[in-house]
């Protein structure tokens, strides 16, 4: 022990650079705040920094239309829409919605997805059936605990339809 009762002596050099790394990531913080922004690991991830009130869920759900028979066909997997997935679109798709030319923007997302998907399907690099067309549908949910109301939706609108020509 040291006669200042203490194992441990910092030298100034130390004792400087604790206090620039204390303050960098105190002011580091203190920015992202004020951007209000999402740069981690500096963000208040807003994903869970809000509170829902509503007992509703509403998203933005894209069906295939079946080329055989006509039928929707749910994309739900993640190999039929790769390198996207239905949280990431729905979450596109939301964005898109105060965009001055929203419904073309919508029209040309879901054109291309379904021109990526077809041409996945014919690489052989998914399972999926063809399909002739893809709808876009703004649906909403009522919170169930036991999800037993995930395949049907209380209110379903139709946003976009695009076809093969």
């Amino acid at each position: 022990m040291t006669k200042s009762g203490s194992r441990f002596r910092t030298t100034g050099r130390q004792h400087l650079l604790v206090s620039f790394l204390v303050v960098a990531l105190c002011g580091l913080h203190a920015f992202e705040f004020a951007i209000d922004g999402e740069h981690w690991p500096f963000c208040a991830y807003p994903m869970y920094s809000g509170l829902e009130h509503e007992r509703a869920v509403t998203a933005y759900r894209l069906v295939g239309i079946r080329a055989d028979s006509g039928a929707e066909e749910p994309l739900q997997a993640g190999a039929l829409l790769y390198p996207f997935d239905q949280s990431r679109l729905s979450g596109a798709f939301v964005r898109m919605v105060g965009a001055p030319d929203a419904e073309a923007r919508r029209n040309d997302a879901v054109r291309d997805l379904l021109r990526r998907y077809e041409a996945r399907r014919l690489a052989r690099s998914h399972v999926g059936p063809a399909l002739k067309g893809m709808r876009l549908y703004k649906t909403r949910h009522e919170l169930d605990p036991w999800a037993r109301n995930v395949a049907h939706p209380e209110r379903r609108d139709l946003l976009t339809e695009v076809t093969v020509p």
